[in-house]
């Protein structure tokens, strides 16, 4: 199955190679981020300012936001101040994770240094740029909330980068 760039979230994996579609089960819930997917990269290929299904778009907000809130709290995140996402940023800032982590074995350290590395991403701006317009002013309680959550990720990546 091939994504394209509106679909980024669908492709993150969790520290077990797992994307959102493989963790869901039901038919149902797969049919609709997969068309939230379709509707998202839609609207980004023709600029769209008007969200045309509300309801659907709060039910894929409402999935995202809690697959990404439950992975923060299970996962844990670099966060500023601590030592350790210190030297990983300035390990970022000069070289990809893939070779931060070239002959790492333990799955949970490289994670974290993608972690480190999707907040780094947040924090210069990069993710919340891909969201239509639409999305960003949609005023709906888990489209908002969605918003909130990735703009605490744009503001923990600024703060790493602030570190430096």
């Amino acid at each position: 199955m091939s994504f394209s760039e509106g679909s980024v979230l669908l492709q993150q994996t969790d520290g077990n190679g797992h994307t959102a579609l493989d963790l869901t089960s039901e038919t149902t819930q797969r049919e609709e981020l997969l068309h939230s997917a379709h509707v998202g990269d839609s609207a980004l290929r023709n600029f769209s300012t008007e969200v045309l299904n509300v309801p659907l778009l709060e039910a894929a907000s409402s999935l995202l936001a809690n697959l990404i809130f439950t992975y923060r709290r299970e996962q844990g995140l670099p966060h500023h101040g601590d030592s350790l996402s210190l030297t990983l940023v300035r390990a970022l800032e000069t070289h990809s994770p893939q070779k931060v982590t070239s002959g790492w074995t333990d799955r949970r350290v490289v994670r974290l240094v993608e972690d480190a590395e999707t907040l780094l991403e947040l924090g210069r701006g990069g993710y919340l740029g891909q969201m239509s317009q639409a999305v960003r002013e949609c005023k709906e309680e888990n489209t908002l909330f969605l918003m909130e959550i990735l703009e605490d990720f744009k503001y923990r990546g600024e703060m790493l980068l602030a570190d430096l």
